[in-house]
């Protein structure tokens, strides 16, 4: 079949297969001519869409305004590729102290920073995986979720899991890539990660909840995306010391066996199962600091054009840390 849309040609093939018929879409076409191609083959039949080109990538093109509908990915991409921008020089001039013999001219150095650049900028791995689940009244359930893992430069690969209706391959994918940043900025050991359930967890029983983490496990762990040392997730929105220790027990009673630091597949575990305390309120101290220091720094408040009242500054401080104060000795009291 054939469409036109303003100023491009778009032919489409359709595969004789029913009940599902695929139609492959030419990559290079704008969003809103996608739109009305989607809008029209839906008002003839139920399809999917497969687009035979890939996706130009932010990091390739000079700015995230050139993309008519930008992805959380496509946004990280773009702002990597503008800090590149700001360091690559200084690298370069490094490269000349510490490396004058391995790269003898700036060309040589050039192409080497470049070079390390394109291997940060993409996610290396991507996990997809689907599985059916019982529900207590006996439905059946397809549940879906997805495992990121942006660099193993560093080992293991750190980033949380969340449950969450709206998750997407290009947010677990964004979010692991921030994870590696933040992880590289503060000289932590790890490679950014990230995980994602497509489930809302208030819409399910504690046992539904149970055997979806058990066997988002049991798919990570068959494909090496879990275990010690190699991949390590955490909380995150949606999930908890709960989901943690279920999947620490499931990797500890099945491809851990054996292994004395099985229960290390995991952090954030309940402080009863190897977890420890603090980090309930890790992420609250961490707002609580970086506030502190935004506030109390009048150049860096100028810089962004705030002005904040110093008096008002210390109330608000006083008020962030007594909240997180409160809150470890709840969290303490409750451990006891």
């Amino acid at each position: 079949d054939e469409f036109r849309f303003p100023g491009q040609r778009l032919v489409v093939g359709v595969e004789a297969s029913p009940p599902l018929k695929m139609f492959r879409v030419p990559g290079n076409l704008n969003s809103s001519a996608l739109r009305s191609f989607k809008a029209t083959i839906a008002s003839r039949l139920t399809c999917r869409l497969f687009s035979t080109a890939p996706r130009l990538l932010a990091s390739e093109r000079d700015g995230v305004d050139e993309i008519d509908d930008p992805d959380f990915f496509d946004m990280v991409l773009s702002k990597y590729k503008h800090a590149v921008s700001l360091v690559e020089e200084r690298l370069i001039d490094r490269l000349r102290t510490d490396s004058p013999y391995l790269f003898k001219t700036d060309k040589e150095r050039s192409a080497h920073v470049s070079g390390v650049m394109k291997i940060v900028r993409p996610c290396n791995h991507m996990l997809y995986v689907s599985f059916p689940l019982t529900r207590d009244n006996g439905e059946l359930e397809v549940i879906e979720g997805y495992r990121a893992q942006h660099s193993q430069h560093r080992r293991p690969c750190k980033g949380g899991i969340r449950y969450a209706e709206n998750v997407t391959a290009s947010e677990v994918s964004a979010l692991a890539a921030l994870m590696t940043y933040k992880c590289a900025i503060v000289d932590v050991p790890f490679g950014g990660a990230k995980a994602g359930i497509k489930i809302n967890p208030a819409n399910y029983s504690v046992n539904e909840l149970e055997k979806i983490t058990r066997r988002f496990a049991m798919e990570l762990a068959k494909k090496r995306f879990l275990g010690p040392g190699v991949d390590v997730p955490a909380p995150d929105m949606g999930t908890g010391e709960r989901e943690m220790s279920w999947i620490a027990d499931t990797y500890a009673m099945t491809y851990g066996q054996g292994d004395i630091n099985s229960h290390a597949c995991v952090t954030g575990k309940p402080i009863s199962q190897g977890g420890i305390h603090g980090r309930v309120s890790a992420t609250g101290k961490g707002l609580f600091h970086a506030l502190s220091y935004f506030l109390n720094d009048g150049e860096t408040c100028h810089s962004v054009g705030t002005v904040v009242c110093t008096s008002c500054a210390s109330i608000l401080g006083c008020s962030v840390y007594s909240i997180l104060l409160v809150q470890d000795r709840a969290d303490a009291r409750i451990q006891r």
